[in-house]
């Protein structure tokens, strides 16, 4: 069995969590947080590279996929092995009267994709997956990219999270990979990929999460403050978007 994969197909395959997936995990001013920096980043390649045809690979219920779908002028496609999650993704998506979209179940190890993408784009899928299954979605990726084509992921920062994880063991729910910059760089070089970017998020992890303890439950506005101002003093990320380009 691949590292992660069915434990987390499986789970993304319950109704229950596919309703309340962002109500959940994203609501909240930490979750926010992490994804108004996700959308900011992905948001600003699509305005930079102005791309016809986009592929996002494990959608859930369009979290990012509506960012996208308000700066396109061309065509996205939702890949997703959870039949689920692309109901709930299909139905926001036609609640916020988004057209131009298309909806795939599939296979993110096994795309079954023809054409050439300008953009893909996949955030939470492989940070679950060891290395050897890492190569493997970069391959799926690159084979349906355009030279040149930009590839968007997010990765996990050992440097915060690894003490963080040895500090609370029970505390992960799924696998996620723990790198650095140094190795990310050498495993995209090997699949055929350059990398462009990395866009640090969720600066100051430890005092952000203790906003979301200590204050968000008393005033959300006022934790979503202080989470801005510590966000933006810098400082190593809990996490990062990585932008690249296929060689």
């Amino acid at each position: 069995m691949i590292e992660g994969h069915r434990p987390i197909r499986d789970a993304y395959r319950d109704e229950s969590v596919a309703s309340s997936y962002v109500q959940t995990r994203f609501v909240e001013p930490l979750g926010a947080l992490l994804h108004r920096g996700q959308a900011r980043a992905l948001s600003g390649t699509i305005d930079r590279s102005a791309p016809t045809r986009v592929l996002e690979v494990a959608p859930g219920p369009a979290r990012l996929s509506l960012e996208a779908a308000d700066r396109l002028r061309g065509d996205l496609v939702l890949l997703d092995a959870s039949r689920e999650m692309l109901a709930v993704a299909r139905k926001r998506i036609q609640a916020n009267s988004r057209d131009r979209c298309r909806f795939v179940q599939g296979d993110a190890f096994d795309l079954p994709f023809q054409e050439r993408f300008e953009l893909v784009y996949s955030f939470r899928l492989i940070r679950h997956f060891g290395l050897e299954d890492r190569l493997r979605l970069y391959e799926q990726f690159r084979r349906v990219l355009r030279p040149n084509g930009v590839l968007m992921f997010d990765a996990v920062n050992e440097t915060v999270s690894g003490p963080l994880r040895r500090a609370d063991p029970t505390g992960l729910v799924h696998f996620d990979a723990l790198l650095n910059r140094e190795a990310i760089t050498s495993e995209l070089a090997r699949a055929g990929f350059e990398v462009q970017s990395f866009e640090g998020l969720q600066h100051r992890y430890s005092l952000l999460h203790k906003v979301q303890v200590l204050v968000a439950p008393r005033s959300r506005w006022l934790a979503t403050s202080l989470m801005r101002l510590l966000d933006s003093t810098g400082g190593e990320p809990l996490e990062w978007v990585v932008t690249c380009r296929r060689v």
